[in-house]
């Protein structure tokens, strides 16, 4: 996602991970449209040379697995809070670059908000924060079950390792299965018709 699709399609930017509010640099890098390896090396340079009381509890690694054509590789990704946030951009300039960043605040202080006001201090949350326009438009929790994915995607999470269980695959080809065989039935008719 560029910054011109995240003005037109929703997009997440803040999660809720047990009491923070948190973000990833993957994220940061795709609304921003920089690179995600010059960002890495932005928060590798805070790492270095910001006090580690702060960036211990502010910053930390994730690494993910990605699949790249027929292989997996190891993608390095940083999480981070909201002050862990406002240090990495406060080098980000331009009338662009403020906009954006009031959109993440804005964000991470509705996340807040929903953290605030759950009945379970320490219930675990996942939000999705639907934007246009720049502005939330609306807010869900999603349960550790759920996922948002775009269609182009969803193929991709399918063939990872692990990621559904054979009973969920299987449920899935056979969905396929039927909707695929409802579908040339449909063209046979309507190739019958012309």
């Amino acid at each position: 996602m560029n910054l011109q699709q995240s003005k037109n399609y929703p997009a997440q930017l803040v999660f809720i991970n047990g009491q923070q509010t948190i973000t990833n640099s993957l994220i940061v890098a795709d609304y921003f449209g920089k690179l995600h390896h010059h960002v890495l090396r932005k928060i590798e340079t805070i790492l270095k040379d910001a006090p580690h009381e702060f960036t211990s509890n502010h910053f930390w690694c994730n690494v993910q697995n990605q699949q790249v054509g027929a292989t997996t590789r190891d993608l390095k990704c940083y999480h981070l809070t909201k002050d862990g946030f406002m240090f990495l951009v406060m080098g980000f300039t331009g009338a662009k670059a403020a906009e954006l960043k009031i959109n993440f605040i804005n964000a991470f202080n509705e996340a807040q908000k929903r953290l605030s006001r759950t009945t379970h201090p320490f219930e675990r949350q996942r939000m999705m924060f639907t934007w246009e326009g720049g502005k939330i438009v609306s807010s869900q929790p999603i349960h550790d079950d759920q996922f948002v994915t775009s269609r182009d995607k969803l193929v991709q999470y399918m063939r990872e390792p692990r990621f559904l269980s054979l009973e969920q695959l299987l449920e899935i080809s056979e969905a396929a299965n039927q909707q695929i065989a409802t579908l040339a039935r449909l063209a046979e008719k309507q190739a019958r018709l012309r």
